[in-house]
């Protein structure tokens, strides 16, 4: 993701990257865990699931680096708020769920999202 986030901001986009969670995926997340009870750990993820939201308020588009097809729960709350928000929701791959499908408007992968973005925010 950050490969295709930097090849757009050299076109001078600003493009924001949802960060991993330190928790769930960090380098040593089991450290984490022996290190702090469920419930701050529950509290941090809470507050990194409201960062991106925040950074979906703030998006013109959403754009779903879903490769290889794969939606994991968090994404599928994330495209509900973007839909929410009225905010167009593209995606690297074709959607396997039937009913988020109908809320894509776009399938592109990142070589046609630059194509789309010039075309579409260079007028």
């Amino acid at each position: 993701m950050e490969r295709v986030a930097r090849d757009i901001r050299k076109l001078g986009y600003k493009v924001i990257v949802p960060q991993p969670s330190h928790i769930r995926y960090g380098h040593k997340p089991e450290v984490l865990k022996d290190k702090y009870d469920l419930k701050t750990l529950t509290k941090w993820e809470g507050e990194g699931a409201f960062a991106h939201l925040d950074n979906i308020r703030k998006s013109d588009i959403v754009y779903i680096f879903n490769k290889n097809a794969y939606l994991g729960p968090a994404v599928t709350v994330e495209i509900g708020f973007a839909l929410a928000l009225k905010k167009p929701i593209l995606s690297y791959a074709k959607v396997k769920d039937i009913t988020v499908t109908n809320f894509v408007s776009q399938i592109l992968p990142p070589a046609k999202l630059i194509v789309y973005l010039k075309k579409v925010y260079n007028n």
